[in-house]
């Protein structure tokens, strides 16, 4: 289980790149996942934690390097 490298929260969601479908914009709205936007970058984080706010997992975050 993924955990915030801030907080040490387990309360992680994905963060989704791309034009959002209805059901992912229905997630989104749900907070089941973060909408990234549509430009994706290769150092653009792949999570956030819900409990403190902090997005992780980009090629820059060595803290998650498991991830990719």
């Amino acid at each position: 289980m993924k955990s915030c490298p801030k907080c040490k929260s387990n309360m992680i969601i994905d963060i989704v790149y791309g034009f959002p479908s209805e059901e992912l914009a229905e997630d989104a709205n749900n907070n089941r996942v973060q909408l990234g936007g549509c430009c994706v970058g290769g150092d653009d984080p792949k999570f956030k934690c819900k409990s403190c706010g902090k997005e992780f997992g980009g090629s820059d975050d060595n803290s998650y390097d498991w991830v990719r």
